[in-house]
């Protein structure tokens, strides 16, 4: 079947199709000419594309992260538990532009400092997350309350060809400037030596979120 050996090409190593509008122009340019008495053949072809076409519809969005929720990192599980929605991991990869990656609070938070140009260009991971997925990243992360969640270029370190994508970033904005005295990093690691270790929201006093929330900013930070 020729069709379908052209649709198992495009989905090769992929957990998703990327070009529908290829994938419908195959269909509709030769299930009559291919196909006229195979009915059921050309039915399975659109059940396959229909379940495609909804991952996609349901998987349209790309967010960097930089810090606790990276694999091996502490709030890593948000990402893989399946009640708060699908992420996909994508590649590794860095902002395109130089910002200050810190560590602060005395729960040692690490934040991404909205001050383009400082710092070093951060070390990540891109994943591909629905919309569940993305709500409650907003929830964990307080958007917009606190981090303000903006799209940046982010490059892949894995591509030769210095691909670019665009994601969804979790950035500090409302800030004391003496937080730029504190150091810089590149790649964060709870475990780091910088010795700095996270600590998880469980052992936190109640009223540190709370406050976030009372104050509607992170400028005492």
């Amino acid at each position: 079947m020729k069709l379908l050996s052209k649709i198992r090409s495009l989905t090769t190593n992929r957990p998703r199709l990327t070009n529908l509008s290829e994938v419908v122009l195959i269909i509709t340019c030769h299930q009559l000419e291919l196909y006229p008495n195979q009915h059921y053949a050309v039915d399975q072809l659109w059940i396959m594309f229909l379940r495609q076409t909804w991952t996609i519809n349901n998987m349209v969005h790309k967010v960097f992260v930089y810090g606790t929720l990276k694999r091996n990192e502490p709030n890593h599980g948000t990402m893989t538990n399946p009640e708060n929605g699908v992420a996909t991991f994508i590649a590794e990869g860095m902002t395109k532009e130089k910002y200050p990656l810190i560590i602060a609070t005395k729960y040692n938070v690490p934040f991404l400092l909205h001050s383009p140009g400082t710092g070093y260009n951060v070390k990540g991971e891109i994943y591909e997350v629905d919309d569940k997925m993305l709500s409650n990243l907003d929830i964990l992360e307080d958007h917009p309350n606190c981090y303000i969640r903006d799209k940046n270029d982010i490059v892949l370190t894995d591509s030769t060809h210095r691909t670019v994508m665009k994601c969804w970033v979790y950035f500090l904005k409302m800030f004391k400037p003496e937080l730029l005295s504190k150091p810089f990093l590149e790649d964060y690691k709870s475990e780091g030596d910088h010795g700095l270790r996270y600590c998880e929201r469980c052992k936190r006093d109640v009223n540190f979120k709370l406050k976030l929330a009372v104050r509607n900013d992170c400028a005492y930070l």
